[in-house]
């Protein structure tokens, strides 16, 4: 399994909203041990890559299977906690390896953000959303639409109302290299493109309210949104950038929340400071947490420090609290029980390990490892079961990691791929 490498810490983590409390369902599949080896492989003729996981139960869950690892492929779905994953087709005509980016919502319902690659270029992709409310048996789609550079995110709340997030693009042409949100409250019939006030270029279509990207920093990162009105973003630069919009999209105002705790920078380190926002989840309708990491990142330097913010009104107020580690991805499943992969004992950070906080955040204990197979693809389901689906290394066939003791110990789940 890969290793990490220092100075990538900075590795951007998919956004997820995390659905709340557990669900009781029945055991789940029999599982191999870790020290044991898989004994069924996808039937597919490549190797395949599980990304985009969302366990939506211990039993039910969703993904999207990339032959060889190479982007985005087909949509597959399970109802026997990951043993056997059923291929999805989308509606006639959508070619499923254009597939940008994914909202799995829960058992049911998912949209899928899909580009028509014979009519893009690589500064404007044009897109249709599908769209399932039965476990992907029926599809409906939305009228084709226009997106400046590449459409890297997607979020519905309700059959209404959703988002398509999208980052610069490659092309020379104008447009190419804007940050544009696309905002809709009708199911995609209609979008609205909002984008910073320096991007709009006059265009009477195009709504001035996206934060400007921080000078020196980087792009604005995808929004995640709670309700139909009320949603987050962070972005990459030498200030705490984290703005709240109350009002679906359109206007967006800084978050006032607490100083990075734990000791002040040097001197010597202020010229080269930097923050992140990573990982942004909601816990609850009022409970969100917030991963911020704080470093100096010259030379081969990673972020070093990370806290998390949390609030428990909604945004009204915010708790920071240190963490042990650098975090390099997360997943709570209530206000009180997350997990996080950082760096290993002593900070070491080639050797990933698990822990996991039952009061919200304030202590974290050493759940397992170190262990190779630690990876961004990290989804508890309840306060015991989670999963990771590790990626794929020398042409092996990906696998799917289990536990159901609250992540002391892993087994392998042989998953076939119909």
């Amino acid at each position: 399994m890969p290793k990490i490498v220092p100075g990538l810490l900075v590795t951007a983590i998919g956004l997820v909203v995390v659905a709340c409390g557990s669900q009781p369902v029945a055991p789940g599949p029999a599982a191999t041990p870790l020290r044991k080896p898989v004994t069924a492989v996808p039937t597919f003729a490549e190797s395949l890559l599980l990304a985009r996981l969302r366990m939506i139960s211990p039993q039910t869950g969703w993904a999207v299977a990339a032959p060889g690892g190479k982007g985005l492929g087909h949509l597959v779905r399970t109802t026997d906690g990951g043993a056997h994953w059923e291929a999805i087709r989308l509606p006639a005509g959508l070619n499923t390896p254009n597939i940008d980016a994914v909202d799995f919502h829960d058992a049911m319902q998912a949209w899928v953000l899909v580009v028509l690659g014979a009519e893009s270029t690589a500064s404007r992709e044009l897109a249709v959303v599908a769209s399932t409310a039965d476990g992907g048996r029926r599809w409906s789609t939305t009228p084709t639409f226009s997106i400046d550079g590449h459409g890297s995110g997607i979020q519905f709340i309700d059959a209404g109302h959703g988002w398509v997030f999208a980052t610069p693009g490659a092309g020379g042409a104008i447009g190419a290299g804007d940050t544009t949100l696309y905002r809709t409250g009708d199911g995609g019939q209609h979008w609205q493109a909002i984008k910073p006030a320096s991007e709009v270029r006059g265009a009477p279509a195009v709504f001035a309210g996206l934060p400007e990207a921080c000078p020196m920093g980087g792009p604005i990162g995808q929004p995640v949104f709670t309700d139909s009105q009320t949603g987050w973003l962070g972005a990459f630069c030498q200030q705490p950038f984290f703005y709240v919009t109350h009002d679906g999209g359109h206007g967006w105002s800084r978050q006032n929340v607490p100083a990075f705790p734990g000791s002040p920078p040097s001197s010597a380190e202020l010229p080269y400071l930097q923050y992140y926002v990573d990982s942004l989840q909601r816990l609850s309708p009022t409970d969100v947490v917030v991963f911020f990491h704080r470093g100096v990142t010259t030379g081969a330097n990673a972020l070093q420090a990370a806290a998390i913010y949390l609030t428990h009104d909604g945004g009204n107020s915010w708790t920071a609290i240190r963490l042990p580690y650098a975090e390099l991805a997360a997943n709570f499943v209530d206000p009180t029980h997350g997990w996080m992969i950082a760096a290993g004992p002593g900070g070491n950070t080639e050797q990933r390990s698990l822990y996991s906080t039952v009061d919200g955040g304030r202590e974290w204990r050493l759940a397992d490892g170190p262990h190779d197979y630690f990876g961004p693809e990290l989804n508890f389901v309840d306060t015991t079961t989670g999963f990771i689906a590790p990626g794929t290394v020398l042409g092996q066939p990906a696998t799917l990691l289990r536990t159901t003791d609250a992540g002391s110990t892993w087994a392998h789940v042989a998953s076939v791929i119909n």
